[in-house]
């Protein structure tokens, strides 16, 4: 009869007749003492099970993995940014882009009252362009070219309503109110 003894990472298997003192571990050294390895029986279970439960060859495992182990997946192209035209047009589809379609309308009829999205609406030193800025040189922290760039002044439109009434709707509501914002 034989049963299975776990000396450190050594599985032995012994004669049932062999005491724990023939078989400990070397009181000096720690190691397993010659007595405790035996001949295995010629049993293909045994064997496969002892196959499954030995260490590993290597003492130290291997931290990094192969390189044929991990697949190689591509990165993914970063998008391309949208660039608007700087056109009302552009403009327009800018800020529906950037602040939603329920901003955009409450943008569009303040700015639809206050210029009809014309960029030249107004004077330079007073109210000027599509979102009439007073003066209209406030728009130059968002562009060089607020004077004619309509991308430039709603930009700026935006950050306005956003900074002042913290939406686009809440302006419009103020400017319903009060004929202007």
């Amino acid at each position: 009869m034989a049963f299975v003894v776990f000396a450190g990472t050594a599985i032995s298997v012994l004669p049932a007749a062999l005491t724990d003192a023939q078989t400990g571990p070397d009181a000096i050294s720690g190691e397993a003492s010659p007595a405790a390895t035996w001949a295995l029986p010629q049993d293909p279970w045994l064997g496969q099970w002892l196959a499954l439960t030995d260490p590993p060859a290597t003492s130290s495992p291997s931290a990094t993995p192969s390189p044929t182990a991990t697949p190689t997946a591509k990165p993914k192209p970063k998008p391309k940014p949208i660039t608007y035209a700087d056109t009302v047009a552009g403009a327009r589809a800018y800020v529906r882009a950037r602040i939603g379609t329920r901003q955009y309308n409450c943008i569009n009829e303040i700015f639809t009252h206050e210029s009809k999205w014309n960029p030249r609406a107004g004077k330079v030193t007073g109210a000027y362009g599509i979102p009439q800025a007073f003066p209209g040189s406030k728009m130059a922290t968002f562009g060089s070219n607020w004077q004619t760039s309509p991308l430039t002044q709603v930009k700026w439109g935006i950050w306005y309503v956003d900074d002042r009434y913290g939406s686009a709707c809440a302006a419009w509501a103020f400017w319903q109110a009060h004929g202007w914002y």
